[in-house]
């Protein structure tokens, strides 16, 4: 797919404080998809906010004492949560342990919802959406919930919070067009987030073929996943092991594509969302070899087969169960 250009295009920076005003901002378009600026930016931006990159430099300034003292903290934690992981934990050293803090507490991420995805009723435009992936402590954030609203989505879901978006957001537009072989940034102004539900794309997005939501919370993307969800919480998978490995197949909507799917493999957890809908969230059922796991999409029938192949840190011991997920 052509998606590395030269130039510069605008988004928005929009704080949860709704005295503040939103502001327009410009990113590089050189990095194209692959190397994107504003996923960067924003993940950079909620690392810094909330304490991840202080936590990562003072866990490597750490003297070799502190950082032990760090890890035995981590056994402790992981054992209350889950007793069962005693087998697990006594065959993991302390750097074991502080590598899955540092996959977890201090790398720098983000939450992506789509507010528009790609399609010919909004000549592939897709507007994303990019918030802090831990929303515990955050304030609501209005415009970014009216902007949700404005494009058809139910106010996003959070336990224990009233519905809504939360904390500083910052929104962007792309072209994406597959039939075209096009991928790039384009511009998006203040002035077309002001006043959203009186705005002309977000009256596109609303309508039939328009790319918006239908009622749903955007990480349903207007029903694009047709997944089903179990009581758990967990979208209906599959599983399967042998002595060094752990597989978990999802069947998904025939249209999806590599470029929708976010895996992130980390020591002792996994998630795994697809256009925006996690699909399963929370902890594995043993340590990961994050390094050696991948995942494929593949055709499958008259749908797809999105396949996440978890490689055991430890062959031959067996998992009680592929992923736990959180409640």
């Amino acid at each position: 797919m052509s998606s590395t250009m030269s130039g510069t295009y605008k988004y928005v920076f929009i704080p949860a404080n709704e005295e503040a005003p939103m502001e327009q901002r410009e990113g590089d378009k050189s990095g194209g998809l692959q190397k994107d600026s504003l996923v960067q930016t924003a993940k950079d931006f909620f690392f810094h906010q909330s304490g991840g990159a202080a936590r990562a430099e003072a866990l490597e300034k750490a003297p070799p004492q502190e950082q032990q003292a760090i890890a035995q903290k981590m056994r402790a934690q992981i054992l209350a949560e889950n007793p069962n992981a005693a087998s697990q934990l006594s065959q993991m050293n302390d750097e074991a342990l502080l590598e899955l803090v540092r996959s977890t507490q201090a790398s720098p991420s983000c939450e992506i919802m789509a507010v528009t995805i790609p399609t010919r009723g909004n000549n592939f435009h897709s507007v994303s959406m990019y918030a802090s992936d831990n929303w515990a402590s955050l304030p609501i954030n209005p415009r970014a919930t009216a902007l949700m609203e404005a494009c058809g989505h139910a106010p996003p879901a959070t336990e224990g919070k009233s519905p809504g978006v939360y904390g500083d957001v910052f929104v962007g537009r792309c072209q994406d067009d597959e039939e075209a072989d096009v991928w790039q940034r384009i511009d998006l102004n203040v002035s077309e987030l002001k006043y959203p539900a009186t705005q002309d794309w977000c009256a596109v997005a609303r309508s039939k073929g328009g790319g918006g939501g239908s009622g749903a919370a955007a990480a349903s993307l207007g029903g694009i996943m047709q997944q089903t969800v179990n009581s758990s919480g967990v979208s209906d998978c599959t599983w399967s092991q042998t002595e060094d490995e752990v597989e978990v197949k999802f069947a998904v909507a025939s249209g999806t594509k590599a470029k929708y799917v976010k895996v992130n493999f980390a020591m002792n957890s996994l998630k795994v969302t697809v256009a925006g809908q996690t699909l399963l969230n929370g902890k594995t059922g043993g340590a990961v070899n994050v390094d050696e796991s991948t995942y494929t999409l593949q055709d499958a029938g008259d749908k797809r087969e999105l396949c996440v192949l978890l490689a055991k840190n430890n062959s031959g011991v067996s998992w009680p169960y592929a992923v736990q997920p959180k409640t």
